[in-house]
C-alpha cells in the first residue's frame, strides 16, 4: 500500500515536471522562429516531436521521421486553442505512438502554429522503476517504526506496570490523562476484593450452619448424584464419607426413598417417614433449580411425645373411671335401698377415699398441665430448706408408722420457689414411705454441691428394677401398679418433682436396685 501510494505521487510529480518542460521549450522555439532561426536548425527537439502547422491546419514541417505531413491538424484542440488564445494544451492517446502524449501549441507570429509533443510516462512504468527503491524505503521505515514503536510503548507502559494496586497508587509516577482510568480501576478493584470477601464469608457460614446442623442435608444435581452432605446424615446413616458423586440410593438404599427422590428431580415436592437404629426421621425432599435439597427431621421426640400424650389420655381415662365407677356403683345401691344400714358407713368412707384419690388425680394432673404451658409462676424467695423440710417430715409421722424418717446434711439458705419444693420433698418422702418395707428407713440430706442445693431422699424400700428406672418419670408409670392403687398413689408424683426440678433450672438423678432401696437426688 505503501509503494502504491508512493508511485502514484511520483507518477504525478514526473508528468508535471515533463508538461513543465515542454512548455519552456515551446515557448524557446517559438522566440526563436518569430526572430527568424530556421525550424531545423533552432533546436534539437531530442524526445521531443516539434511540428509547424499552418493556419489552415495543414502540416508544415515535423521533426518526427515517419510522421504523416498530410494529415490535416486544424481539429486538434491545441491548434484551436493557440489560433484563438495564443497557446493552447492537450493530453491524449497518439494514434501515431499508441500511448497518452502531452501537445503544446504557440502560435506564432507568421499566423503559423508551433506544437510540441512528447509521450508521457506510463503509470505503470513509474510504478516499476520506483518499486525497488519504495520496497526498501518501506522495509526501512518498518524495521525503524518497530524498534521506535517498541520503545515507546515500553515507555509508556512502563508507570503502568510500576503500579502497586496492592498498596495504593502512586501519583507521581501516573500520566495525568490515565491516572482517573487507574483510580477507576483500583476501586473496581477494591469492590471484587470486598465482594468476593464477602461471599466467601456467607460461603462459609453457610457451610458452619450446615455442618452444625443436627437436620441433615443433602444436596442432588439433575442427576441424582450427591453434591453434599453434612455430618448429620453421616450420624443417621453411616456410609456417606465416599457418598459425593455417586447417586442418593449410595446413602439410603430403600425403594420408597429413591422413588421419592425420583419424584422430586422431576419437579415435585415428597415427604416421607422411616426409622433406623430405634429412631425415627421426616424427610423432605423439594426440588431446586439445578437439582433437589434433601432435609432430614429428627422426629424421635416427637414420637416419643405422641406415644406418651397417647398413654396419658388411656392412663387419665383409666386412673378416673375406676374410683368413678366405685363411687357410681357405691352410690346407686345407697340410692335404691340395696344397702343395709349397716353399710352405709363404710359405703360413704370409701365413696370419701375415691374421691380424695378423684381430687388428687385431677389436681396432680392440672399441676402438670400448669407446667407444660409454662404457667406457673417463679414467686422466688430465700428461706431455708432445711427448716422446710423439717416441717414436711413432721406432717408424715401419722403415715410413718412402720417407717423411720431421717433428716441430715446442713442449714442451707437458697433463693426459690418454697412451695414447689415443699411439693418436691411431699412426693419424694412420700413414694419413700409407701414403697418401703416395715422398720424400713426414709434419710432426706440437704447440702449445697458445686452452688447448687442438693436434695437427696434415700430409702431402704423394694426398689426399681433396671428394665423400668428409664420411665419411672412418666406420667401414669408405676412399677407395682397394684401396690399404688392400694397406696392411693396416682403414678403422677415422680413426673411433677421432674418438672419442679427443672422449673428451677436443675436436674434429678435416680439411683435403685430391686430389693435394696432406691435414691433420687435433686439439684435445684
Amino acid at each position: 500500500m505503501l509503494s502504491v501510494s508512493f508511485g502514484l505521487l511520483f507518477f504525478r510529480a514526473a508528468q508535471r515536471h515533463e508538461m513543465a518542460a515542454i512548455r519552456d521549450k515551446a515557448h524557446l522555439t517559438a522566440e526563436l522562429l518569430n526572430q527568424g532561426a530556421q525550424g531545423a536548425t533552432v533546436i534539437n527537439g531530442g524526445d521531443t516531436r516539434i511540428t509547424i502547422i499552418s493556419a489552415t491546419g495543414a502540416t508544415l514541417s515535423d521533426s518526427h521521421a515517419g510522421a504523416d505531413l498530410s494529415v490535416i491538424r486544424s481539429d486538434r484542440a491545441e491548434f484551436i486553442q493557440a489560433v484563438n488564445y495564443g497557446s493552447g494544451e492537450a493530453i491524449r492517446a497518439s494514434a501515431t505512438f499508441g500511448a497518452d502524449t502531452f501537445y503544446y501549441a504557440i502560435k506564432l507570429d507568421n499566423g503559423n502554429v508551433l506544437r510540441l509533443s512528447r509521450t508521457l510516462y506510463s503509470l505503470g512504468e513509474v510504478f516499476t522503476s520506483s518499486l525497488p527503491m519504495l520496497a526498501v524505503a518501506a522495509i526501512a521505515i518498518l524495521i525503524l517504526a518497530y524498534f521506535i514503536a517498541g520503545r515507546l510503548t515500553r515507555l509508556i507502559i512502563k508507570p503502568l506496570t510500576q503500579v502497586d494496586f496492592e498498596n495504593s497508587v502512586a501519583d507521581e509516577i501516573l500520566y495525568e490523562e490515565i491516572f482517573p482510568y487507574v483510580k477507576k480501576i483500583e476501586h473496581q478493584k477494591n469492590e471484587i476484593a470486598d465482594q468476593l470477601a464477602a461471599l466467601r464469608n456467607r460461603a462459609e457460614t453457610i457451610d458452619a450452619i450446615i455442618a452444625n446442623m443436627r437436620e441433615g442435608i443433602i444436596m442432588l444435581d439433575e442427576k441424582g448424584l450427591v453434591l453434599a452432605v453434612n455430618k448429620s446424615v453421616s450420624d443417621i446413616f453411616g456410609r456417606t464419607q465416599d457418598a459425593v458423586g455417586q447417586s442418593a440410593g449410595h446413602i439410603y438404599r430403600d425403594p420408597e426413598f429413591m422413588q421419592a427422590v425420583k419424584q422430586c428431580l422431576d419437579g415435585a415436592f415428597s415427604e416421607i417417614n422411616f426409622s433406623r437404629n430405634g429412631k425415627f426421621y421426616n424427610a423432605f425432599l423439594s426440588p431446586a433449580n439445578s437439582g433437589a435439597i434433601i432435609f432430614i427431621l429428627d422426629t424421635t421426640e416427637q414420637h416419643k411425645a405422641d406415644r406418651q400424650r397417647k398413654e396419658f389420655t388411656a392412663n387419665v381415662s383409666h386412673e378416673l373411671k375406676t374410683p368413678l365407677t366405685t363411687i357410681s356403683a357405691l352410690s346407686e345401691m345407697m340410692a335404691n335401698g340395696m344397702a343395709k344400714a349397716e353399710d352405709f358407713s363404710g359405703f360413704s368412707q370409701k365413696i370419701s377415699d375415691h374421691t380424695k384419690r378423684l381430687m388428687n388425680i385431677i389436681d396432680d394432673i392440672i399441676r402438670l398441665s400448669e407446667f407444660d404451658e409454662s404457667k406457673v409462676e417463679k414467686n422466688f424467695t430465700d428461706f431455708d430448706i432445711y427448716e422446710l423440710a423439717e416441717t414436711v417430715i413432721t406432717s408424715f409421722r401419722d403415715n410413718a408408722k412402720f417407717v423411720s424418717v431421717e433428716l441430715t446434711g446442713q442449714r442451707l439458705q437458697i433463693n426459690a420457689n418454697a412451695h414447689l419444693l415443699d411439693e418436691l420433698i411431699f412426693n419424694l418422702l412420700d413414694n419413700g414411705i409407701k414403697y418401703n418395707k416395715n422398720g424400713g428407713t426414709v434419710t432426706i440430706d440437704i447440702r449445697e454441691e458445686n452452688g447448687k442445693c442438693r436434695i437427696s431422699v434415700a430409702d431402704t424400700g423394694i426398689g426399681i428394677a433396671a428394665e423400668h428406672q428409664g420411665r419411672v418419670f412418666e406420667r401414669f408409670y408405676r412399677v407395682d401398679a397394684s401396690r399404688s392403687k392400694k397406696t392411693g398413689g396416682t403414678g403422677l408424683g415422680l413426673s411433677i418433682v421432674k418438672h419442679i426440678a427443672e422449673h428451677h433450672g436443675g436436674t434429678v438423678i435416680l439411683e435403685s436396685e430391686a430389693g435394696v432401696g432406691t435414691t433420687i437426688v435433686c439439684y435445684v
